[in-house]
């Protein structure tokens, strides 16, 4: 985590700051002396102690470090808070700079703050950075700074007042791990929906697999070919009197009817066959890409790359149509627009899975007959739109405002990681993901919008 660069300038600030000179009789220069004397040497009664004695025994015994510098960052003096933050011994600060005590990788902000302050362009500043204890640990650190003048204006020296924040960037990182874990949980909760739906799909195609092998046995079994090796045998037992045979016996002269009648069969059965092999065939073909695709996705996660939009809710619809034919709902395409955009097509499939998913459950929990979902693609400005429109169970105003949020689920088998992953992922895309609903019993549409060109943190 590298330091604050946005730091505070005040240019134009009304209250000045803090100028010994400016409050007492002394100057700048001896002030600075006074702040350097042992208490034994301060003024004692109320006549002796002015305000520039005030000011040394307040910064001596504040809480925050406080430390004077000249113009080549070199310490003049600093109080025992400033000491006891950054672990040194009662004066050590004498053989310090500032940019010996900076983190490196702040090291450069400050110096070109400093160079500001020293140059009269800002009149303080309020910067976030790490200086390094003389452990060798880090401490975070707010430092206001300012310059102390002298009553004709001219820079003595800098004073920074250091606030130890490295409790609430520690927060801060806590924070930010959680969030990330959270963000990973969901995007992984998206994957296993996504798999989820190709092992449904590949599980219904192989019920359909095991349909076709069953009817191509029982045909086999009930095939009326294996008559032919009865009428062969009659015919090779009868085969050096064949002609008189076929003549005399009635049996013999039915066999050119029972062969055509045969041969009939025989054809509409191996077009039966035939039929059953195809889907087969396209069974096991349809098995090979939903796996190939899933593997496709699962290898490009995270590449930004160019893919036609309506190339990925083809493959969404692939992924789900098992479960959709299954659960009896109908499907509607309004592809009024055929954009090819820039983006994450894992990404972009998890959230669309998840949607039709979603829908489906939707239509199922309705109850209604005339269960139907529309897939719509639509292109507006800079942007494309893709909608999936259901006429389902809706939702009501009082759980819309939720229905995003981490562990939230209306269904009881579920998660609640799903659409708050897929808005996740939406928004990484540079896109949104928003719902619409009139409320019970009314459907619902969920559009994700998508921008047609990538933005710089979309990979």
């Amino acid at each position: 985590m590298s330091a604050n660069r946005t730091a505070r300038k005040d240019k134009d600030s009304k209250a000045p700051p803090f100028d010994p000179a400016s409050t007492g009789s002394l100057n700048a220069s001896e002030t600075l002396k006074l702040l350097a004397l042992p208490d034994t040497e301060l003024p004692q009664t109320p006549e002796e102690l002015g305000l520039d004695a005030l000011h040394r025994a307040t910064f001596v015994q504040l809480p925050l470090g406080v430390g004077y510098a000249t113009r080549e960052g070199r310490f003049i003096w600093c109080n025992e808070a400033f000491e006891f933050m950054l672990g040194l011994n009662p004066g050590e600060y004498r053989e310090k700079q500032i940019s010996d005590l900076t983190h490196s990788a702040d090291a450069g902000p400050n110096e070109e703050l400093l160079r500001d302050l020293w140059a009269g362009r800002i009149k303080s500043y309020s910067i976030e950075k790490r200086y390094i204890k003389r452990d060798g640990r880090e401490l975070w650190v707010r430092v206001s700074a300012a310059m102390v003048r002298t009553s004709d204006g001219n820079p003595v020296c800098s004073v920074g007042f250091l606030e130890d924040i490295s409790q609430r960037k520690q927060m801060e990182q806590e924070i930010e791990r959680v969030q990330k874990e959270l963000v990973d949980a969901s995007r992984h909760a998206g994957m296993a929906e996504v798999a989820t739906n190709v092992l449904h799909n590949v599980g219904n195609v192989l019920n359909s697999i095991n349909v076709s092998a069953s009817v191509l046995g029982e045909k086999l079994r009930a095939s009326k070919g294996a008559r032919l090796g009865e009428v062969a045998a009659m015919l090779m037992r009868h085969k050096d009197d064949l002609g008189e045979f076929m003549v005399r016996d009635q049996r013999a002269r039915k066999i050119p009817e029972y062969l055509g009648a045969l041969a009939a069969q025989l054809v509409n059965e191996r077009e039966a066959m035939l039929r059953e092999l195809e889907d087969l065939r396209s069974n096991l073909d349809h098995i090979k890409e939903t796996v190939s695709m899933q593997q496709t996705y699962a290898r490009r996660c995270g590449v930004v790359e160019e893919v036609a939009v309506e190339t990925m809710v083809e493959d969404a619809l692939r992924m789900n149509s098992g479960a959709l034919t299954r659960h009896q709902v109908a499907l509607k395409r309004e592809f009024r627009a055929s954009p090819v955009v820039s983006t994450d097509k894992h990404k972009v499939l998890q959230i669309l899975v998840n949607l039709l998913r979603n829908a489906k459950y939707a239509c199922d929990e309705s109850g209604r007959p005339d269960k139907l979902i529309r897939v719509r693609i639509e292109e507006i400005l800079d942007e494309v739109c893709i909608s999936v429109i259901d006429n389902g169970a809706g939702i009501s105003a009082e759980v819309m405002p939720r229905l995003f949020n981490h562990g939230f689920t209306t269904r009881k088998s579920g998660h609640g990681f799903g659409l708050h992953g897929a808005a996740l992922a939406a928004t990484e895309l540079g896109g949104t993901l928003t719902a619409h609903s009139e409320g019970p019993g009314m459907g619902a549409t969920f559009r994700l919008t998508l921008p047609l060109q990538p933005l710089g943190g979309a990979s």
